[in-house]
């Protein structure tokens, strides 16, 4: 009997075994985005380079972030003269043909929106090459397909946002600034949604969309403003910081973030007379107090205290006897590796947890310059985990 139902089941199993699974529409969609050791996919395109590293990719997203008034735009009119132009400051484009931007300007009046092309764009091509194609302003023209779209509602931006790439096919899209693009960068069900469909946009269309997105108010450089920039910290290719040297009339660009090639020289730059960023050496100011003595070159943000130091756990405290300036400092990387011990990673808000408890620290502001100090000096590094969270790790030593 025994012998008889396990036949049975046998039987049965192999009778099944050539039964096809019904093919449904949305399995037949899902096997075309498939991919196989054997499935081609097109070579990884670069627009420009940046010291020499390819960066700005055809088919993804790129982001330029800052604070207000730190040298976005001036970064952003370095990527479209460095279009039409073969080398501006620091940037270089990869072929040898000029291709063509579209810039989509949220922000900005008319007036200046015209000015940062004539006077800035124009000049900055004019200023490297020789070239009378480039000199010629129905040439330039033709290359820069230039949107001022302040008085559109949202909807209407990304509406037209849609049928300019769909129509004029530009290579590179500049969009300042993407937050104009929805209600609220706190939106997140808008801010996936508006995400997706620019990164299918650029897949779609065989270009590059670098958008601008401010900080959050905290300033620290890995903290886009709102629920959009972290959707946009999980979807970007490559990130870059833009700031303005303290007490200097210097600006750097460093880029923070990439999935590929890492760019890890800065881009240090001032404003010429005429307007035109200029490459410039990393600034080395150092101030003087009242007396004429030097001070520490240091943010005020990371100046410790003295009359502090007690309130803190001693094992992280490192004192400077005979400095009546700085008379003690953090040990950052015993605290943070403290911290870390029993982890590779952790996410940003249990990092501050563990760190606060052992140091002894009390206020998250305070917590937020050491860590920034941290970062400085590359004891720790944000990244993202493989399921595009933000988390914490020691830097490699």
């Amino acid at each position: 009997m025994m012998v008889q139902m396990k036949n049975d089941q046998i039987n049965e199993e192999l009778s099944q075994a050539g039964t096809a699974s019904p093919i449904t529409s949305e399995l037949m969609k899902l096997d075309s985005f498939r991919i196989t050791s054997d499935t081609p996919v097109p070579a990884e395109e670069f627009l420009l380079r940046m010291f020499g590293k390819p960066c700005f990719p055809r088919r993804d997203l790129s982001t330029v972030t800052g604070m207000e008034k730190c040298g976005k735009t001036f970064f952003t009119t370095m990527l479209m003269a460095c279009c039409a132009e073969k080398q501006v400051l620091e940037l270089e484009r990869i072929s040898e043909q000029p291709i063509k931007v579209m810039w989509y300007d949220t922000e900005q009046s008319r007036q200046s929106t015209k000015s940062i092309l004539t006077e800035r764009v124009y000049r900055l091509i004019k200023t490297h090459t020789d070239s009378t194609d480039l000199t010629d302003l129905s040439r330039l023209d033709s290359l820069f397909l230039v949107f001022n779209v302040r008085a559109c509602t949202y909807q209407e931006r990304m509406a037209y946002l849609i049928a300019g790439i769909q129509s004029y096919k530009p290579d590179l899209v500049i969009i300042d600034n993407v937050s104009d693009l929805l209600p609220s960068v706190n939106d997140a069900e808008e801010s996936i949604r508006i995400i997706n469909q620019l990164m299918q946009l650029a897949s779609e269309h065989d270009c590059n969309i670098t958008v601008v997105i401010h900080l959050n108010r905290t300033g620290e450089k890995r903290s886009l403003r709102g629920w959009l920039g972290t959707e946009i910290l999980h979807k970007a290719f490559e990130v870059y910081y833009c700031e303005q040297i303290e007490k200097t009339d210097v600006y750097a660009v460093e880029q923070i973030f990439t999935r590929k090639y890492r760019v890890s020289e800065k881009l240090y730059y001032m404003i010429t007379d005429e307007g035109l960023p200029e490459v410039t050496a990393k600034p080395n100011f150092q101030p003087r107090d009242s007396d004429g003595h030097y001070m520490s070159n240091k943010p005020d943000a990371y100046q410790i205290r003295s009359e502090k130091a007690e309130t803190f756990n001693q094992k992280y405290i490192i004192r400077n006897e005979g400095n009546a300036r700085q008379s003690w400092e953090w040990n950052l990387g015993l605290l943070f590796s403290d911290a870390l011990s029993d982890a590779s990673e952790l996410s940003v808000s249990m990092l501050k947890d563990r760190v606060m408890a052992l140091s002894g620290i009390q206020q998250p502001k305070y917590y937020d310059k050491v860590f920034q100090l941290a970062v400085d000096r590359r004891v720790v590094q944000t990244t993202m985990d493989r399921n595009g969270r933000i988390v914490v790790i020691t830097v490699p030593s």
